[in-house]
């Protein structure tokens, strides 16, 4: 708040609540006077981002965010803010009642704060300072509040000091500044006496300068508008831990870490790591950083990176093997918010109905396992149905180890470190998709080539979701129909059209805020009776259904080659069953001896451009085998295909169905084999 031109700057978005809708934050200069109408209207925070909304974006602060949500009173809140004579707003939130406040606090500073790490260590001493039992989420350097309601109740004190910075202790070497040009660098590039533009404030000329001090050991700026000095932050950290995000791996120099729950890691180079463990200006310490860096940290060579959805870590993190050369990525779940399993419940039982058990077991062994196989889920339906809210709710659970995919193998494979792969509008007719799929459900593990990085391997922990429209949303080799749950690759179901009364536009966030509790307690029983009863004798984990849905999808797959060849075998089983083969037709006895004529295709069937197909169609089904041949029966010689002993079982078979017809078969010879 500036007490002069009464105003705040603030970022702002429409109000809404649902999380996934505010990435785009705006600035804006609130007049004080309007400022309680945009806390309402609006979602708000004093940080402000240069992009979407993420702590990687953060750009500057205008202020701090204290979250009070466990009683405090507001009175209390006020008298000890009042006391430091600080400038504040006060709103209530949303859950805010008489008997428990709940309440929204901003605090405007004295200047911009520049840097994401600064912020975090001011927001973090201002809590400790004025309210240590606030929610402490909000040192997240992306965090934002959603709009109070229209009753909210609203205090503010304009009249004291806003919150003041200018000590030794407000930047660190992330602090972006610019030169006399106005060119951006980050403070511990510095290279020697530097001119800047003051970042302490609104500076119309470069009247300042970044230096290094050998004999502090530590960078400062000096304004001569301040007539002040500003040393950065310095902290004494031992050898070991200015080492601790970096590795060497072959001849590279890698820094690896986790940002915002993505696992990264990154080939810095000799020369960042020695600014970066604050080294750079000491050959001495620079020997001592490298020494170690070689002799405790070298990885001869990264053989695999192994990206695990773990059920019990409070937050991610990762392991490094130097003797395997294997790094564990362990990421942590959707955290808990609302404890409110029944409505999930419901929700799976409205979606799903009787396969509602099925759904819940394949979430289970999702959360609660890693490198298990399990069948790939299918989802159909048309538009308006929901078919994404199932998807992107599982994919929140561990949510950096979760991505859309085009569903086919590219150059670059950034999708086989990811747990859950989301196709939607998939290519259905695409036989390397199917081939695709097959191969990630199948394979141990999977090397992963990156733009610019070279190729690592890492171990197949991969799941699919499939979403289409089409009623046939995906190629399939229809003679792999399955007929054993327990061997069952693909769940297939179409969705049912939502209820009015079921229909909610915010269905997916209200899933998503109570999926952490569900996954802690509802899948936690689940997943326990699952290995209770033993998960082996399940090719896929566990049993999945053969739906009706599934066995459309591989009889509507067919080519045109295997729909004449179906009706081939169709043509001579009804014959047969009919007895319309005289014993001086030409073709009888060839078939009864086990040969299957050319030109029965050919010319009794009428489809002499296809035949080819049919031929290499019979074959791949293992009904015809060898080489066309002259056989002679009954005086007559043709060019004959040996029928196998599937096609001669085939033909065994009681009944046929002929036009909704049940009609009884002749039982064929089975010839003699040479």
């Amino acid at each position: 708040m500036n007490k002069t031109n009464q105003t705040c700057e603030l970022s702002v978005a429409p109000k809404n609540y649902n999380g996934n809708q505010n990435l785009q934050f705006k600035s804006e200069l609130v007049p004080l006077s309007r400022l309680r109408e945009y806390l309402i209207s609006n979602n708000f925070s004093t940080i402000h981002w240069d992009g979407n909304r993420k702590s990687d974006n953060f750009l500057k602060a205008t202020g701090f965010l204290i979250d009070v949500d466990n009683g405090l009173p507001i009175k209390t809140a006020e008298r000890r803010l009042v006391k430091k004579n600080m400038n504040y707003a006060l709103i209530t939130s949303r859950s805010h009642t008489n008997k428990l406040h709940k309440y929204h606090i901003i605090i405007p500073t004295q200047y911009q704060i520049l840097s994401e790490s600064s912020y975090k260590v001011l927001e973090r001493k201002i809590i400790e300072e004025f309210f240590p039992e606030s929610d402490q989420s909000v040192k997240d350097a992306a965090r934002f509040f959603y709009g109070s309601p229209e009753n909210a109740e609203f205090k503010e004190n304009t009249s004291g000091i806003n919150y003041q910075l200018i000590n030794e202790k407000i930047w660190d070497k992330n602090l972006i500044l610019n030169d006399k040009n106005r060119k951006e660098f980050v403070a511990e590039e510095a290279n020697g006496h530097t001119a800047i533009f003051c970042p302490f404030h609104e500076d119309l000329k470069p009247s300042a300068w970044i230096d290094y001090s050998s004999k502090s050991e530590n960078y400062y700026i000096g304004c001569s508008a301040c007539n002040h000095t500003f040393w950065m932050r310095k902290d004494k950290i031992a050898l070991e831990d200015r080492c601790n995000p970096y590795w060497s791996i072959g001849t590279k120099v890698i820094q690896i870490g986790i940002n915002s729950g993505e696992f990264y890691m990154e080939d810095i180079g000799e020369k960042k790591f020695y600014i970066l463990t604050k080294t750079n200006h000491d050959k001495k310490k620079k020997c001592q950083a490298f020494n170690y860096l070689v002799d405790k940290k070298h990885i001869a060579h990264l053989r695999r990176i192994n990206y695990l959805g773990d059920i019990n870590a409070d937050k991610s993190c990762y392991q490094v093997d130097l003797v395997k050369g294997v790094i564990d990525v362990h990421i942590a779940p959707i955290a808990v918010d609302i404890k409110d399993n029944k409505f999930i419940e419901t929700y799976l039982e409205t979606t799903f109905g009787p396969y509602t058990q099925y759904i819940k077991e394949w979430l289970a062994v999702y959360t609660y396992s890693n490198y298990q196989k399990l069948p790939t889920n299918i989802f159909k339906g048309e538009r308006g149905v929901s078919k994404s809210t199932f998807a992107e709710m599982v994919g929140d659970i561990y949510k950096p180890l979760s991505s859309e995919w085009h569903g086919h193998e590219q150059n670059f494979t950034y999708e086989v470190e990811k747990k859950l792969l989301i196709v939607e509008e998939n290519e259905m007719s695409s036989l390397n998709q199917y081939k695709t799929l097959k191969k990630y459900s199948g394979q141990k593990y999977a090397t992963v080539n990156k733009k610019f990085k070279d190729p690592y391997e890492v171990k197949n922990n991969m799941n699919i979701i499939l979403l289409a429209n089409d009623n046939i949303p995906l190629y399939v080799n229809r003679e792999e129909l399955p007929d054993d749950e327990r061997n069952n690759q693909l769940f297939v179901y179409e969705l049912p059209k939502i209820k009015a009364e079921n229909r909610r536009s915010d269905m997916q966030t209200q899933l998503i805020r109570r999926l952490g509790h569900y996954i802690r307690t509802e899948l936690k029983d689940v997943y326990s009776n699952l290995v209770v009863a033993g998960m082996t004798a399940n090719r896929y984990s566990i049993i999945t259904p053969i739906t009706q849905a599934e066995k459309e999808l591989f009889n509507d797959n067919m080519t045109e080659s295997e729909s004449y060849s179906d009706s081939l075998i169709q043509k001579i089983m009804i014959i047969r069953a009919k007895e319309t083969y005289s014993k001086d037709d030409k073709y009888y006895q060839f078939i009864e001896n086990g040969f299957l004529p050319v030109d029965l295709i050919k010319l009794d069937f009428e489809i002499v451009s296809h035949y080819n197909a049919i031929i290499k169609n019979l074959k791949r089904r293992r009904l015809i085998k060898g080489k066309a041949e002259k056989k002679q029966a009954d005086g007559s010689r043709f060019y004959c295909y040996e029928i196998t002993n599937k096609f001669i079982e085939l033909l065994k078979q009681d009944n046929v169905e002929v036009l909704d017809q049940k009609v009884p078969v002749v039982p064929v010879k089975v010839p003699v084999q040479n």
